[in-house]
């Protein structure tokens, strides 16, 4: 079939997918506009009249949410030829959290509450809308590289107003509420019921009742009170054994009121740390064994938002690399680095065969995807290398001629990597074997980033290109009146800062590379880093010392808070926090509500490189020339740090319990205990 069919002469399907709610998803090829795109496909039944009526409403459903957190619907119709209902959505690669806990087992518990926020998040905003999801569950919850949660399948969600008892039961039993099983309609109250049976199974490993046939488990959640998830793994504090279990309370009345409520006390439990009686959030044990799946909901395959990699980073002629260009690449790195999957334990059990000494210079930070690490070098052998993250062993190499100043950017079984020759190389992740390469004139100091099939990328001559990522040819090309940092993509937006005083920072439509805005501060002020953007903001600091909060959508300035002389590195948000570092040599916390500082720490005086941090599990990542180090993410108190005399520590990437970070000019990738720092000589 792949190939052979197209619906209402527009789009291609390409390949099955999977099966999900009510149809087949295929990945489809829309020839109108040229893009890859996600297609489901109603599954018939007799044509039923109801079904049918109930696919449309699930698309008009779906197409009237408008959030980061829920799947973007393009397009939806009736094929002429055979009648087949279908629904066309955006095209996003992952993983969803079913297969993730299969294939990894269960996340740090700070993780895990940290994804139950953005799934409450997401609810939130569909509730508001006046949308039940219904079917909430862990295959319907995909996590892309870089750590976005997208809910999908709204399948058999029906519009609050219109709700009414149902001819029959839909859902999934594992996760389903017990006034589901009494046939009443339910209401957001029910998607609470489901978050607390995903978020107990992140904590625990197992969802909170498992017994023999679909009646057993019928009944168990109708009335087994559950085991607290506390005591069944070590650690979870009490406050979130008592969330967990408001969550999966009998009756909708004694749940909390509304997904924004679980949202407040999710963000609580992030935001209090190590403090209190209870261990906190940033010191719990991680596990990594696999976890069973209830055997009636195993997780399919499907389509989920690509990874947002980019970044981007400059060496002079003359080989060097000052402490503005490199901050470029640092920048990158933050987006470029993967998660990994499955490597953690392994890796730091054989940290031994760590560091990792290349001939050239390291000047971009590595990315780390399912298992493998991959890091370029430049000024010396100009290779790229993919490396096993657990013994440090070489699985291949890449050498075109010129260098790799900055991360890759890993997606879907592919390596682009940006090459000092002009050249972006597409590779594949497993051999290392060249698919294809794009000339873009200019030598390529930056990290591609990856998003919506298209790989986006800066060249020295003042020029961002826009890459077909799956045959390397041009979409378009944009031209600047000055060189510009990392590209960043969001929402189908492009945003680029500038370097050189007065260019400020503008937002290019991702589709044609047309300008939508400009953001300009002084005529002086420069940006040193790429911005960040975050659920729908722009936070960027600039030479002068301001933080800006930026409007994504339209430009226009939140506020405008002063932190520091000058704002160097590229800033990482986590649970409304923006971490960011000063010429005053200081890491700042940044409260993303109103600027104000939530506290500083301060670093070894350096007029060397200084990187972006990395925030994970609680703890913050910061390399500020020779020195790394390791701070608390609430209270910014130092857990540990280390000295190279000869490092310029590029953005570290972290995987689970190990921080893999390069020493820059000291030619040297570590593989570093997250908890203590120790790594082998």
């Amino acid at each position: 079939m792949a190939g052979e069919r197209t619906l209402a002469g527009r789009y291609e399907l390409v390949r099955f997918v999977g099966r999900g709610g009510m149809g087949e998803v295929w990945e489809a090829r829309d020839r109108l506009i040229e893009r890859r795109v996600a297609v489901k496909l109603l599954l018939h039944r007799g044509g039923d009249a109801h079904e049918a009526e109930l696919f449309f409403r699930e698309a008009r459903t779906a197409g009237a949410l408008h959030h980061p957190g829920v799947v973007t619907v393009h397009d939806l119709g009736q094929d002429p030829v055979d009648g087949t209902l279908f629904l066309v959505m955006e095209y996003v690669q992952g993983r969803d959290l079913g297969r993730r806990l299969v294939e990894d087992g269960m996340p740090p518990v700070a993780v895990a509450v940290e994804w139950a926020e953005r799934v409450a998040t997401a609810l939130a905003a569909a509730h508001d809308a006046g949308v039940v999801h219904r079917d909430l569950k862990p295959s319907n919850l995909m996590l892309t590289p870089e750590g976005r949660l997208v809910v999908l399948d709204f399948g058999i969600a029906r519009f609050v107003g219109s709700a009414h008892k149902p001819s029959k039961v839909m859902g999934t039993f594992a996760y389903m509420a017990p006034e589901r099983f009494r046939e009443e309609p339910g209401d957001g109250r029910s998607d609470l019921y489901a978050l607390g049976c995903v978020l107990y199974e992140l904590l625990t490993g197992d969802v909170p009742f498992r017994a023999d046939g679909p009646l057993a488990v019928m009944n168990a959640h109708l009335h087994m009170p559950p085991t607290r998830p506390g005591a069944r793994r070590q650690g979870v504090p009490p406050a979130l054994d008592a969330l967990v279990l408001a969550l999966l309370a009998k009756e909708p009345r004694d749940r909390p009121d509304t997904a924004r409520e679980v949202r407040r006390r999710l963000r609580a439990l992030l935001a209090a740390g190590p403090a209190g009686p209870a261990p906190g959030l940033a010191d719990l044990p991680t596990q990594t064994a696999p976890v069973p799946r209830p055997v009636a909901d195993p997780p399919p395959p499907g389509p989920i938002d690509p990874a947002p990699s980019g970044g981007d980073g400059g060496q002079d002629d003359h080989g060097s690399t000052s402490r503005r260009r490199f901050l470029w690449i640092a920048a990158g790195a933050v987006a470029a680095v993967g998660t990994g999957g499955g490597i953690a334990a392994v890796a730091y059990r054989n940290r031994k065969q760590w560091p990792f000494h290349a001939p050239g210079v390291l000047y971009g930070g590595p990315t780390v995807v399912d298992g493998v690490v991959y890091v370029g070098s430049a000024s010396g052998d100009n290779t790229l290398y993919a490396l096993d993250a657990a013994t440090c062993a070489t699985k291949w190499t890449f050498a075109p001629g010129g260098g790799f100043a900055a991360a890759p950017a890993v997606v879907a079984g592919t390596v682009y990597a940006a090459s000092t020759d002009g050249s972006l190389y597409a590779l594949d992740a497993a051999t290392g074997t060249r698919n294809w390469t794009y000339t873009a004139g200019g030598a390529l100091h930056t990290s591609p980033f990856v998003a919506h099939g298209v790989v986006y990328v800066n060249s020295w001559d003042s020029k961002i290109h826009a890459v077909n990522a799956a045959d390397g040819t041009g979409k378009w090309t944009h031209s600047f009146n000055g060189r510009r940092s990392a590209p960043v993509v969001a929402g189908g937006v492009v945003y680029v800062a500038g370097i050189m005083p007065g260019m400020g920072i503008r937002a290019l439509d991702a589709a044609d590379g047309t300008e939508k805005w400009t953001y300009r501060t002084t005529e002086l002020a420069t940006f040193d880093s790429a911005p960040s953007v975050v659920d729908g903001m722009v936070y960027i600091g600039d030479s002068e010392g301001h933080f800006h909060a930026l409007d994504a959508a339209s430009g226009s300035k939140k506020w405008d808070s002063l932190i520091d002389r000058a704002i160097f590195s590229s800033p990482v948000v986590a649970n409304g926090v923006a971490y960011a570092y000063g010429g005053n040599n200081q890491l700042y916390a940044i409260n993303t509500a109103n600027g104000v500082a939530k506290w500083t720490a301060a670093t070894v005086p350096t007029n060397d490189n200084t990187s972006s941090p990395a925030v994970a599990d609680g703890l913050v990542y910061f390399g500020s020339g020779t020195d790394f180090y390791a701070f608390n993410a609430v209270t910014g108190a130092k857990k540990w740090s280390i000295t190279s005399k000869d490092a310029s520590f590029a953005v570290p990437t972290v995987a689970g319990r190990v921080v893999y970070v390069a020493g820059g000019s000291d030619r040297t990738l570590y593989a570093l205990d997250a908890s203590t720092g120790e790594t082998a000589a």
